[in-house]
C-alpha cells in the first residue's frame, strides 16, 4: 500500500504498476429476512359448516417517508460558494434559477425559482422572471437575492469558487420583486446556464453582522424543498419537507446523509442496509454488488474527462513547460490499458480533449494521442532531457480509482521517459486550494474536467483564459475565441467556434487526458422504485419517490 501512496524515485515495471495498482478487495456478506403473518378467526352464523375464509388482507403498510443514503463527495460546508458544482444537500436547501436536465433530445434547462427568461434584443441583456419563493425565515424570496447573489460571487473579495462561473456579470437591476434583469460585459448567450449552477441565497443574512456566509455554512437559511436540521460536517446532515417550499416534494418527508468518504466502507453500509442509496461504486466493486439481492446498479453517462493538468504556465523552471515534455507525457502513458485495469474496462479512453461526447463543443475529429514510447522519448531528447528528471506529483483520493491511476501513470513515465514521481495523495481541501490557484500544484496534477453541468464547453474553458488565478493557460488567441464564442447565440455555430480551443487544447497538451468518467450508483428498488440515473446532482430527493 505504501507503494500505491508515495513514490520517491524508484523504477517500477509499467505492468507491475497496473496490477498493483487495480488491485482491492471486500468481503461481506449479510442478509436480513424479515416475515410477517396474520391470523385471523371468521365464524359463520349458519349452522352448516363454512368454507374456511380467505384470510383477511393484511393492511396495506403506509409508504415510506424517510431515505437514509450514503455519500462520499460533498461541498465543504453549507455555504455553495464553495465549489462549483450542484452538490445533493445544496440542492434540497437552496434553489437554482433553473437547472440542467438530461432528456430522451439531450440536456435542456429546467425552470425553477425563475418561471422564464428571455434576452433582451436590445441590449442582449437577460430578464428572468420569477415564481413566489419563501426562506426558511419566512422572509420572501426577491429579485434582488438573485442579483445580489450572482453579485457576491463576481466579486473577488468574497473568493466564491463560483466567480469563474459569472465571469462575464456586470451588473444587475430589479424590476419589481419577480423580476430581474442581468448585464454582461458583453454580449452572453450562455448566461442561463452559468445561473443553473448558482444557488440562490439570502441577502439578509449575508448582509446581518451576527449571521453572514459563516452562520449559512452551518445553519443555513435556504428557500429549498428541505430544512437543514442538523449538520455535522464529515459524518452527516439531515433534513425535513420545509412547509414553505413551493416545490413540495413527491414522498421524501425527511432524510439523513451519512458521510462516509471511504470507498469500501461505503460499499459495506450499503451492503448492511445502514444507507438505501449511495454514490460512486468502486468499479471493482460494481460486479458484486449487482448481485446482491434486490439491488441495483447503474451508471450515468459520461460526466467529465478523468486525468491531469499538466503545468505549462503556473511557475518558472518546470520542465513541463516545453510542449515537447507534455506531448511526451501523453505518448508516454497507455491510457487504453490504465482504462482495462484501473477502471474495468467500464469507461471508453479519453479522446484527446477536456470534453465528453454530449457536450456542445465538443471535437469528434481530435482522438488521443496514441501509446508511442520511442516517439515520446524522442520529444524528450529534442528537449534537452533524454534521461527525464524527478518531479512532485500530487492525488487525492475522491473515487477508488484516483491513487491506483496515478500510481500507474507514474510508472509508465518512469519505465517510457525516466520521469520520476514522487507521489503524494493530498487532502480535499489542499487538493482544491491548488486547483483554484490559491496555492502551488505540482508539475502533473489530479483533475476531472466537468462539462456536463452546462453541457457547454464555456463551462471548462473558463479555467483556460489567461486571466484565470490558477493560470492554466496563456493564449490569447484562445482567449479571443472564447470571447466572440460568447456573442453567438446559435448553438451549432457557437460549437464550431468552441471546436478551435479544444484543438488548441489539444496541440499544447495542456492535460494528460485519460478516461471518460461516470459515476457507478446503488439503490434498492424496494425502496426507491424509480429512482432515475443523473449526475450534478445524482439525487434530487424532492422528485424521488419512495416504496
Amino acid at each position: 500500500m505504501d507503494k500505491l501512496n508515495n513514490i520517491k524515485g524508484s523504477s517500477m515495471n509499467r505492468r507491475s504498476f497496473l496490477r498493483a495498482s487495480a488491485a482491492g478487495t471486500l468481503g461481506l456478506a449479510t442478509a436480513a429476512v424479515i416475515g410477517c403473518s396474520d391470523d385471523g378467526d371468521n365464524k359463520s352464523s349458519s349452522s352448516a359448516p363454512a368454507a374456511p375464509a380467505a384470510p383477511a388482507a393484511a393492511p396495506k403498510a403506509p409508504a415510506a417517508t424517510h431515505l437514509t443514503f450514503g455519500k462520499g463527495s460533498l461541498g465543504e460546508t453549507m455555504n455553495p460558494n464553495l465549489a462549483s458544482r450542484r452538490s445533493v444537500e445544496w440542492a434540497a436547501c437552496y434553489e437554482n434559477v433553473c437547472t440542467t436536465y438530461q432528456g430522451p433530445d439531450g440536456p435542456y434547462l429546467k425552470p425553477y425559482l425563475a418561471t422564464s427568461w428571455e434576452v433582451d434584443p436590445k441590449d442582449s441583456s437577460w430578464v428572468f422572471n420569477l415564481r413566489d419563493s419563501e426562506w426558511s425565515d419566512g422572509k420572501k424570496v426577491t429579485a434582488d437575492d438573485v442579483g445580489f447573489t450572482i453579485k457576491y460571487a463576481a466579486n473577488p473579495e468574497n473568493k466564491s469558487r463560483l466567480i469563474s462561473r459569472v465571469n462575464t456579470f456586470d451588473s444587475y437591476e430589479v424590476i419589481d420583486d419577480k423580476t430581474v434583469r442581468f448585464r454582461t460585459k458583453k454580449p452572453d448567450a450562455t448566461w442561463a446556464n452559468r445561473m443553473s449552477l448558482a444557488f440562490i441565497q439570502p441577502r439578509h443574512i449575508y448582509e446581518d453582522a451576527t449571521k453572514g456566509p459563516n452562520e449559512q455554512a452551518v445553519r443555513p437559511v435556504g428557500s429549498g424543498p428541505y430544512l437543514i436540521t442538523n449538520y455535522v460536517k464529515d459524518a452527516l446532515i439531515e433534513g425535513v419537507e420545509s412547509p414553505s417550499s413551493w416545490k413540495g416534494n413527491v414522498g421524501i418527508k425527511s432524510w439523513k446523509m451519512n458521510v462516509i468518504k471511504e470507498h469500501t466502507t461505503r460499499v459495506a453500509a450499503f451492503e448492511t442496509g445502514e444507507v438505501d442509496w449511495i454514490d460512486t461504486v468502486p468499479l471493482q466493486e460494481v460486479d458484486r454488488v449487482t448481485a446482491m439481492d434486490g439491488v441495483q446498479v447503474q451508471s450515468s453517462t459520461p460526466y467529465g474527462t478523468a486525468g491531469y493538468h499538466i503545468s505549462g504556465w503556473q511557475s518558472e523552471g518546470y520542465p513541463t513547460n516545453d510542449v515537447r515534455v507534455r506531448k511526451a507525457y501523453n505518448l508516454a502513458t497507455d491510457i487504453d490499458a490504465i482504462g482495462k485495469e484501473i477502471y474495468s474496462g467500464y469507461f471508453a479512453s479519453a479522446k484527446g480533449q477536456p470534453t465528453v461526447t454530449d457536450v456542445l463543443g465538443h471535437e469528434p475529429n481530435i482522438s488521443d494521442y496514441g501509446y508511442d514510447p520511442d516517439a515520446a522519448r524522442q520529444l524528450m531528447k529534442d528537449a534537452g532531457m533524454p534521461n527525464g528528471f524527478k518531479q512532485k506529483y500530487d492525488t487525492h483520493s475522491l473515487n477508488s480509482e484516483a491513487v491506483p491511476m496515478a500510481t500507474s501513470v507514474a510508472g509508465f513515465l518512469d519505465e517510457n521517459i525516466g520521469v520520476k514521481s514522487e507521489l503524494q495523495t493530498i487532502d480535499i481541501s489542499t487538493w482544491r486550494d491548488g486547483l483554484y490557484g490559491r496555492a502551488p500544484r505540482t508539475p502533473i496534477f489530479a483533475n476531472t474536467w466537468h462539462s456536463t453541468s452546462m453541457f457547454d464547453a464555456g463551462f471548462c474553458f473558463t479555467w483556460y483564459l489567461s486571466n484565470n488565478a490558477a493560470k492554466y493557460y496563456n493564449n490569447k488567441e484562445f482567449d479571443k475565441n472564447y470571447e466572440e464564442s460568447l456573442t453567438v447565440f446559435d448553438p451549432a455555430a457557437r460549437a464550431e467556434v468552441y471546436k478551435k480551443n479544444v484543438k488548441m487544447l489539444h496541440d499544447d497538451a495542456v492535460g494528460l487526458f485519460v478516461v471518460d468518467t461516470s459515476r457507478f450508483m446503488a439503490w434498492r428498488p424496494a425502496v426507491i422504485p424509480s429512482y432515475e440515473i443523473r449526475e450534478d446532482p445524482q439525487l434530487i430527493l424532492h422528485e424521488t419517490t419512495l416504496a
